[in-house]
This record gives structure tokens, C-alpha cells and sequence, in this order.
């Protein structure tokens, strides 16, 4: 096995539950190849980064022994496809796959340090010595760079690998296989004073459970904040009760002095919300207004392949440029786009189909919201939360505050293998920012940087939204 990709090959921990499925050599050789088959033929962002996937794949197969464990062969075609610029590719579930021994802390960040604080309760693991310095003797930026690099691959955003990196950070007894660490019954934290002349180490039992909720503890609830501040929890771009809510909020916010959009956390899913809310920030008078332009990847194992109406779906609602419903004034708007529109990647025209698009229009008897607005972003903030908010950047009266998002747009298909049934996930889309940028390994930047304080993951306060108020209130 070659140094540059032993951490993709090397044979992972399991849990012991979900080791006995086996296959053959013979059989995990052909599922190997169906990966090669899939990335080639169907994979669209393959091309935006320079990773030589096939000798990947073949020092994978020369570590097969003669019976093979799916759960292995599982974790290593997760790693492989971490390095394909893809940030919706993975193996389904495969942290299911991963030995139940867990940390006892849940890790936060503030100034690029990575913090710790208790799992079971929302506490420092020691009082004046938040960061972490190692963990089992090995430095933090090592641990948390494996754990960002197995959970999102290492040339992607730092928003992304955070937002991964720290759950998978949890899974001690996977980590240390990983590291090389001995397994143990205790983890050995030394952790360091803010200022960071301090030292103190704290040893701690391994867990047998995790805690995977989401961080800060924010609301669900909408309302009218002090001084007329309307209040605006998208927390979920997947709920369908808030997305039925849309229309009653925005009304009790009419005559507000200024609105707070909170999409802190709210993940990815469906663009229903965006396609509900925006028009309230449009007046009859705007052109429709290209927030996301895309291509479809041609598959190459079909004859002949009909692009139309191919992404105008619940999860994209994307229109084809010769789509039967699309409107002169939205041709007529896109063609404008893409006069200046300089592709961070020029996807090829024998590879690609023709634009797909989104184009926000403005819609009778939605009222025009014309009063200054702050829309606030996280680490948690993906897909069709990158799409949401990339469509209010640069927007008129809005302002991005917060921290960078994730950085994913993929129309990602799942593919079950032959002999193993392993559920390899991999984006056929392309998708653009406004800028040209891909969202891909890229996110959206806030343009007020705004980062959480400690006590903010301690769900003692919510510092962020309070600085937002200061701005909403001048």
C-alpha cells in the first residue's frame, strides 16, 4: 500500500454488530468496479478536482483478502468518495457502521480553537480551561483534521469538515483506529486556559452513548422582538408545518421596522421554503431574478437522454432552459445572467446538458417587504440552506450575518452495489453561485462575521442574536 492513500485504504474499525455480512474477493472486485463505473459515467464534479479515483480503487482491491467485510469494504468507499469535490457523496448511514465507543464531550469552536465541553450536561469539562490541546496524546488540529477529512473530505469547506468532523469526533473508539491510538476504557484530555499558559489534564470514562442534537438549544418559535424586530425561525428547510406558516408570519411582520431571518441550523432538504418566502423581498416591478444556475450530468449508459423537466422537482425546482413552462421573461432574464456569467468550471457540453435554472419572481398578493433585513447563517446551514441563503446575498436591503455555510449543491442519486448492496451516494448536478463560484467545497460567506461565543454553545446566551438586534435596532 502506497503513503498517498493508506487512510483510504486501511482497513477501518467496525462495530462488531455490523461485521458479519461478508462477500467474496471476486465479489467485492466487481462492486469496486461499479464505483469506477458510476464516478465515470455519472458523476459530475469529478472533473473540478485532481484526485486519480481508478488508483485509489486499485490499491483498494489489492488489500482484499479472500472473504471480504462489507462493513469494511463499506468505510473504504466512503473515504474514496470524500475525495471527489462532492459534498452530498458518501455511503448511506455509514456512521451506523462505526464501533460504539464514544467521547465523553461534544466539541464546539471559537477563534479557530476547538473547545470541549460535557455531554451530558452543558458545562466546561474544566472550569478555566476550555480548548483542548490533545486528546489521548495526540494534538487537536491533528484529530479534528482526520475527523474533518473522513467526514467531508480534506479539500472542503471548513464550515463543512467542522459540522462533520465534530460528530465524527465523538466516535472515540473509531478515531483511535484511525490515529493509531490504543483502545482504552478512559480518554486523557489536556485542555488549555484562554490565554493559553495553562495546562490541566482531565482523564474520563468512555461513553457508551452520544448526543447528536443540534448545538445552541435555539427556538422553533417565530415573533415581534423588542422595538417592532420581526423574528423569523427558519429552522429546517424540511418542515412542512413552518413552510405553512410562511404566509401568516410574514403578514404579522408587515409593518415591523426590520426582520430577522434565522436560519441557524437549519440544514438542507427541500427549497419550498425559499420559493414561499422570497417574493415578499420582490416588488411587481423586478424581471425575475436567476439565483442558481445548474447542469445535469448526461448519463453515458443511456441512448438517448431527455433533459427536460429532469430537476423541476419538490427537492430543486429547477427549470430547463427549453422546459414547455418556461416563460419568455425568464429566458430573457437568464440570457442577461449569463453575459457576464464566468463559470468556476466550465462543464463540458458533451458531458453536460444546457442550463437549468432558478428564477425568483415576484407574485401577486405577496406584499413587498421593503425594510432592512439581517438573515443569520451557521456551519449548519447546507444544500438547499446554501441555496437559500446565496439567493438573499448581495439581495436588496439584506444583510448575511453569522459564519460561513456548509457549501453543497449536488442532486445527489443513491446507488445500491451488486454483491454487498453498500449505498454509494454521488451528486449528477453541477451547481453555480451567482458569482460563478460552486457551492461545492466552496459555502456561502456571511457579509458580517459574526461567531458564537462559548457561552453561546452552553446555551447560556445567544450572543449572535443579540449583536444582530444592535444592527436591526440603528
Amino acid at each position: 500500500m502506497s503513503n498517498k492513500y493508506q487512510d483510504i485504504v486501511r482497513k477501518p474499525a467496525v462495530n462488531d454488530t455490523m461485521n458479519a455480512s461478508k462477500i467474496s474477493k471476486q465479489e467485492a472486485l466487481q462492486d469496486l468496479d461499479e464505483v469506477a463505473k458510476i464516478i465515470k459515467q455519472n458523476h459530475s464534479y469529478i472533473h473540478t478536482v485532481d484526485f486519480n479515483y481508478q488508483e485509489a480503487l486499485s490499491e483498494i482491491k489489492e488489500s482484499l483478502d479472500d472473504s471480504v467485510s462489507v462493513s469494511v469494504l463499506a468505510l473504504q468507499i466512503h473515504k474514496l468518495v470524500q475525495h471527489l469535490g462532492d459534498s452530498h457523496a458518501y455511503v448511506n448511514n455509514w456512521m451506523d457502521l462505526l464501533p460504539k465507543q464514544f467521547a465523553p464531550a461534544k466539541y464546539g469552536i471559537r477563534n479557530g480553537r476547538i473547545f470541549a465541553y460535557d455531554l451530558n450536561v452543558d458545562s466546561l469539562l474544566a472550569n478555566q480551561f476550555p480548548y483542548v490541546k490533545s486528546i489521548d496524546n495526540v494534538p487537536i488540529k491533528k484529530y479534528f483534521e482526520r475527523a474533518g477529512a473522513i467526514s467531508s473530505g480534506e479539500g472542503s469547506s471548513e464550515s463543512s469538515k467542522f459540522f462533520r468532523g465534530r460528530q465524527l469526533m465523538q466516535y472515540i473508539g473509531f478515531m483511535r483506529s484511525e490515529l493509531g491510538i490504543a483502545q482504552g476504557s478512559t480518554v486523557e484530555y489536556v485542555l488549555e486556559s484562554e490565554d493559553g499558559l495553562k495546562e490541566k489534564k482531565v482523564v474520563l470514562p468512555v461513553s457508551t452513548k452520544s448526543d447528536f442534537t443540534k448545538p445552541f438549544g435555539l427556538t422553533k418559535v417565530s415573533s415581534i422582538l423588542p422595538n417592532n424586530i420581526g423574528y423569523l425561525r427558519m429552522y429546517s428547510q424540511n418542515d412542512t408545518v413552518l413552510l405553512k406558516s410562511i404566509d401568516s408570519l410574514m403578514i404579522s411582520f408587515k409593518d415591523t421596522q426590520a426582520l430577522i431571518i434565522d436560519a441557524r441550523q437549519c440544514g438542507g432538504g427541500k427549497r419550498s421554503n425559499l420559493q414561499a418566502l422570497f417574493p415578499y423581498f420582490m416588488n411587481m416591478e423586478d424581471s425575475p431574478y436567476i439565483a442558481n444556475v445548474a447542469k445535469l450530468r448526461i448519463p453515458q449508459d443511456v441512448s438517448e437522454f431527455d433533459p427536460k423537466g429532469k430537476l423541476d422537482v419538490g427537492d430543486k425546482k429547477l427549470k430547463y432552459i427549453e422546459d414547455d413552462d418556461t416563460t419568455k421573461d425568464e429566458l430573457e432574464a437568464l440570457h442577461r445572467f449569463l453575459t457576464d456569467f464566468e463559470p468556476a468550471y466550465e462543464a463540458s457540453n458533451t458531458d453536460f446538458t444546457d442550463w437549468y435554472f432558478m428564477a425568483m419572481t415576484a407574485k401577486p398578493g405577496k406584499f413587498y417587504y421593503d425594510k432592512p433585513v439581517y438573515l443569520i447563517m451557521d456551519f449548519g446551514v447546507g444544500s438547499a440552506g446554501d441555496i437559500f441563503v446565496s439567493t438573499f446575498k448581495n439581495w436588496r436591503n439584506v444583510t448575511l450575518v453569522g459564519s460561513p455555510s456548509n457549501g453543497r449543491s449536488g442532486n445527489s442519486i443513491t446507488t445500491k452495489l451488486q454483491h454487498s448492496g453498500i449505498p454509494v451516494r454521488l451528486s449528477t448536478m453541477i451547481s453555480y453561485q451567482k458569482d460563478g463560484g460552486l457551492f461545492d467545497w466552496v459555502g456561502i460567506q456571511p457579509d458580517v462575521n459574526i461567531e458564537p461565543e462559548i457561552s453561546d454553545w452552553l446555551e447560556e446566551t445567544d450572543t449572535v442574536l443579540d449583536q444582530v438586534l444592535i444592527m436591526a435596532n440603528n
